[in-house]
């Protein structure tokens, strides 16, 4: 039966361990000096080496002839610890075993001594999974277990273990692997296999395992199986179904360059040869970062790890394109991210998402116009808007021209008020129509953000937009769901939320609508109405 790489070349001593020198030397002088602790918590990411380094840690600890800290590998202990035929070294799966009673029968076998080496190793695996009474239940124990008993607790995410758990033991924290030594270690084991592998394609490979060793074999893997006997950059690309480098590139050129047809030319040619949308914008993020440091920190080429080639096509770029424009592609594709992730149609958001981006530059250069040309249409919008209000219903175009009897008016100041008017009503029908079509996936999105907020903003009924205003009615009996969409966060979620839907930049209102008029001012208005026909029926007498 054939052993995945990454179980086949699993380190079997201190010295083989890859990435974690600090932690191999401090391990190493305890079991010299015999300073061996009752507890151990090892942290850090997936695939950096905790469960090996725990193994090699109980097996050095039970070896019969220990050289410099490393186990032999050769005595019975330590054959029959690589075997898995050790019984005083148990492994417990934390997420499967995470109840009291799991940890109650590890009280009771703690009090049996070791049946063949000095100590009885208890390597906890993702230990943060117990329950609160299984940690509970393992304190007492863990804070004074017999003299022959280690406990070994692993976990990729420390903050969720209790502090009076990890303050009784010693603590070591596991980084990520660094490229370099993925690199050479891959090299390493396509020698032993008898694999050629190319530089580049090693490269890629340990880039994408981000820091997990473990990973960067699971890939070698299947590219092994992929290809045979020499392994490619091509074929890495093609077997992670990952976007090379250079065509990140041109795409964030084409969006410097205001090049719509480029862009949606490369996202389209990468969906159809296979490439995931998602993952795409994920790749460009990344490549923008590295700019963004090329452009910011310069020569420091140790923040980025790139190959020289990448490196220099990132500098080139870099002359032309502002700092700022960098962090703002990276935040509108950043808070996309839940938009192409959720979408049933992830490649039209994101050639959405690379339009914007492009035509932006333009609005951009005319901004100036922009702020003088809405100074100058500010103050007569104010006055129609005003006139609208007072006519209740009337059309704007008649309350201009009422009452020529007592004010004429120029016909050009007219005209240019109703062109003035027409304008504003048109933007107007835009934004709503706007709202209203895409109301169902604002819902939708805010959903995903937030049950409650999404059940809240269902209470109330759209009813119009006012002033860059939307315009949400709540019935009286209902006042409580506006009162907690007027808070600041909320309201912050539902409007980037409708600014991400539809492109415009509106808030929320929330307004709770009166209670309808009771009878005794109904009555009130009958008894003008019979007063009124007394009054006539005086005047026929």
């Amino acid at each position: 039966m054939y052993t995945a790489l990454y179980r086949r070349f699993r380190p079997k001593n201190f010295d083989e361990v890859v990435g974690q020198d600090a932690i191999v030397t401090a391990l190493k002088n305890q079991i010299k000096n015999n300073m061996i602790s009752h507890a151990y918590l090892f942290t850090g990411s997936r695939g950096t080496g905790k469960t090996s380094m725990a193994k090699i840690f109980a097996k050095a600890v039970n070896c019969l002839e220990p050289t410099g800290g490393n186990p032999c590998n050769h005595c019975k202990n330590c054959r029959d610890i690589t075997n898995g035929n050790n019984m005083d070294i148990i492994e417990i799966d934390a997420a499967s075993n995470n109840g009291v009673n799991n940890i109650r029968e590890l009280r009771e076998d703690v009090k049996y001594l070791p049946s063949m080496g000095r100590y009885r190793v208890y390597i906890i695996d993702e230990v943060h999974m117990l329950s609160q009474g299984a940690f509970n239940a393992l304190l007492k124990t863990l804070e004074e277990p017999p003299a022959y008993i280690i406990f070994i607790l692993a976990t990729t995410d420390p903050q969720k273990v209790p502090v009076t758990i990890s303050s009784r033991c010693q603590r070591y924290d596991f980084k990520r692997i660094p490229v370099r030594d993925i690199e050479e270690r891959l090299m390493f084991v396509c020698e032993k296999v008898n694999v050629t592998l190319d530089p580049d394609a090693g490269e890629l490979i340990a880039r994408k395992a981000e820091g997990a060793l473990r990973d960067a074999l699971s890939i070698l893997d299947e590219c092994i199986a992929f290809c045979d006997g020499k392994i490619s950059r091509e074929d890495v690309l093609e077997i992670l179904g990952i976007t090379d480098e250079d065509v990140l590139t041109d795409t964030i050129a084409a969006i410097a360059d205001r090049n719509v047809s480029q862009c949606v030319d490369i996202v389209d040619n990468e969906y159809m040869n296979g490439r995931d949308p998602v993952q795409f914008a994920r790749d460009l993020v990344m490549v923008m970062r590295n700019l963004l440091f090329i452009t910011t920190v310069g020569i420091n080429k140790g923040m980025i790890d790139l190959p020289e080639s990448e490196y220099k096509s990132l500098e080139e770029l870099s002359h032309s394109i502002s700092t700022s424009r960098i962090v703002k592609m990276m935040d509108v594709f950043i808070k996309a991210e839940n938009s192409l992730k959720y979408s049933s149609q992830p490649l039209i958001v994101l050639e959405t998402i690379l339009i914007k981006l492009c035509l932006d530059d333009v609005k951009t250069a005319g901004k100036d116009t922009e702020k003088r040309s809405t100074a100058t249409d500010l103050q007569p919008k104010r006055a129609i808007k005003k006139a609208g209000r007072k006519a209740k219903g009337k059309n704007i175009k008649n309350i201009v021209g009422e009452n020529d009897n007592n004010k004429r008016k120029d016909k050009s100041e007219v005209k240019s008020s109703e062109v003035r008017t027409a304008e504003f009503k048109n933007d107007h029908d835009d934004n709503m129509e706007k709202i209203k079509s895409a109301w169902p996936a604002i819902l939708s999105a805010v959903k995903q953000n937030s049950m409650k907020l999404c059940s809240y903003l269902s209470m109330g009924t759209l009813k119009g937009i006012s002033g860059g205003r939307i315009k949400i009615y709540f019935n009286k009996n209902d006042s409580f769901f506006a009162d907690e969409l007027k808070k600041q966060e909320n309201k912050e979620i539902i409007e980037n939320i409708i600014k991400e839907n539809t492109g415009a930049d509106l808030k929320i209102e929330c307004i709770i609508e009166k209670e309808k008029k009771r009878e005794d001012d109904f009555m009130v208005k009958v008894h003008e109405v019979f007063k009124g026909m007394d009054d006539k029926i005086n005047i026929m007498e």
